[in-house]
């Protein structure tokens, strides 16, 4: 097991002269590249399950790559241990990684498929093999399953065998790349359990990349939010979710996502065209230098309040979406402006209703106009 750091790692991409001709470009010597990763540092502990999380395009798989030693890196040093592993290929770096695709050999037994890479290493004693992949086969509950071909697999069965190929190396460090994304709804939740619990097991430092933020959210010792080649935090699950560094952490962590409403600082208020909410001392101090400017308020669908009370606000209902346990409701403030609320599925509300609404102070979020970072009190 072993601590990874990553310290300035940067990946470019160069435009294929083909790409550049399409746009009008008439030298290849004039073909500008891309940077997918910039300037990345991360540091992930001995142990650790660390997510990497964002939205398709973001960087997060190239990282991965980067890791594994698939890919290259333009610029940065990656130290696996006290290992600088940065221009050593994949099989000197003692890190397994499990793919999207099951990437199982078609024509090999499970057996043999958790076998094949310690056949290979020279650090294997070979007469140690079948107790290795019988006890590794025994944890994830396939023991079965070695007589049988990747073609005789379902699905889930199919992911196991590749976790298991990983495992039985017994390497320094996991890495897992949207390894449920092929999976159904109910077979996701179950392995994601299952991934968790065989982490906190091994104790192996684990980087795990994905899109869905419900998998880092409960998946993650800390998740690296990322966006445009850049982290935008780093952080535990509910610290991401109760403060969020920017608007992009605050929309893409909590589902559904945060409400977003323009509103202005002025008279120690933060008025909007269907409401005006007064502020605390601390807030007041916070807002000092935006007074008379527009600013984003974030609130999120299962933090706004429901009830007549001083200060409510009406919203009238134009959309239910039931899902039995809650009630998302899509209602309307002044200027046809659309808030998600969260309400308990046994009260009663039906399109065209008016709801009193309000939001607790204490659980607002204020984004800067320009920077969009989180201003906090």
């Amino acid at each position: 097991m072993a601590q990874v750091v990553l310290q300035n790692v940067t990946k470019t991409f160069a435009s294929s002269p083909q790409t550049a001709a399409h746009k009008g470009v008439k030298s290849p010597k004039t073909i500008a590249s891309r940077p997918v990763l910039n300037r990345i540092s991360l540091t992930i502990e001995d142990g650790e399950f660390m997510v990497l999380v964002g939205p398709s395009g973001c960087g997060k798989s190239t990282l991965l790559r980067l890791i594994s030693g698939l890919e290259m890196l333009t610029a940065g040093d990656i130290w696996v241990g006290d290992r600088l592993v940065t221009r050593l290929p994949p099989k000197q770096r003692d890190i397994a990684m499990v793919f999207q695709s099951y990437a199982l050999y078609p024509h090999l037994s499970v057996y043999n498929n958790l076998a094949f890479g310690l056949r290979r290493s020279r650090a294997v004693n070979k007469a140690q093999i079948p107790e290795r992949v019988h006890s590794v086969a025994k944890m994830l509950q396939i023991e079965d399953l070695l007589t049988r071909l990747p073609k005789q697999l379902s699905g889930g069965q199919k992911q196991r065998v590749a976790l298991g190929r990983a495992m039985a190396r017994n390497p320094q460090v996991f890495l897992m790349d949207e390894p449920l994304s092929n999976l159904d709804a109910k077979l996701r939740t179950e392995t994601r359990t299952q991934i968790v619990s065989l982490q906190r097991q091994l104790k192996t430092t684990t980087i795990y990349v994905t899109h869905d933020q419900t998998e880092a959210m409960t998946m993650g010792d800390r998740i690296a939010v990322m966006n445009q080649g850049e982290i935008q935090q780093i952080a535990p699950p509910l610290e991401l979710y109760r403060q969020p560094a920017n608007r992009f952490v605050a929309a893409f962590i909590g589902s559904p996502p945060m409400n977003f409403l323009p509103v202005t600082f002025k008279a120690n208020q933060l008025v909007h065209p269907a409401f005006a909410i007064a502020l605390s001392t601390e807030w007041q101090q916070a807002l000092t230098r935006y007074s008379q400017q527009t600013l984003t308020l974030g609130i999120r669908p299962e933090h706004i309040e429901i009830g007549q009370k001083p200060g409510a606000i009406p919203a009238t209902v134009t959309h239910l979406e039931a899902l039995g346990s809650e009630t998302f409701v899509i209602a309307t403030l002044a200027e046809d402006q659309a808030i998600q609320i969260r309400v308990n599925a046994d009260q009663p509300v039906a399109i065209g209703n008016i709801l009193q609404i309000s939001f607790p102070l204490p659980l607002i979020h204020l984004f800067d106009p320009v920077t969009e970072l989180a201003i906090r009190p």
